[in-house]
């Protein structure tokens, strides 16, 4: 329960208003009065007897990046969850954080804990000044496809089998 404490105190207490309509300042207020019916559901669902599929619904806004925007390219899309997905979410992603490293490239450096971003920055740097040449590629559409039968596949060669269509649940919506 202590692990799931200090997941939802680190959600801010403005996030996750989703479909429920419940910011998780209801739940950090009242933590004393939900704390058992909360760690009793997210264990439940972390140890495979429940189903993320009553919480797991999200709403989509858009929010404007500029003033007077008049084009879907000058606005933000935001997802709102709620809470205690959130919170199974948060259990799952620092859960794999433990094994991250270990998974990913040295050069991976965005994303993963102990790496910055700017270290490949220097990198290229170094790189440029000594002859050698740089591709700029547009990544703006990275994130947005995933193909989840590789990634199932890489989890499970790398042993995280029990765990691997948990994964692909929580952050495959």
């Amino acid at each position: 329960m202590e692990a799931i404490y200090i997941v939802m105190k680190d959600i801010g207490p403005a996030k996750a208003t989703g479909a429920d309509g419940l910011l998780t300042l209801f739940y950090q207020k009242y933590w004393h009065v939900v704390v058992h019916d909360v760690g009793q559901y997210c264990l439940s669902v972390l140890n495979g007897c429940n189903s993320l599929e009553s919480i797991s619904s999200t709403q989509i806004i858009l929010l404007p990046k500029i003033a007077h925007s008049n084009s879907l390219l000058q606005f933000h899309p935001i997802s709102l969850c709620t809470v205690l997905y959130k919170i199974i979410a948060k259990s799952v992603a620092n859960r794999f954080k433990l094994v991250l490293e270990n998974c990913s490239d040295k050069a991976q450096s965005a994303f993963v804990h102990g790496r910055l971003i700017t270290d490949n920055m220097l990198l290229a740097y170094e790189i440029l000044h000594e002859g050698l040449f740089a591709l700029k590629l547009d990544m703006s559409k990275t994130y947005d496809c995933v193909e989840w039968n590789f990634l199932r596949a890489m989890m499970l060669k790398m042993g995280v089998v029990k765990w691997v269509d948990f994964y692909i649940t929580v952050f495959h919506r």
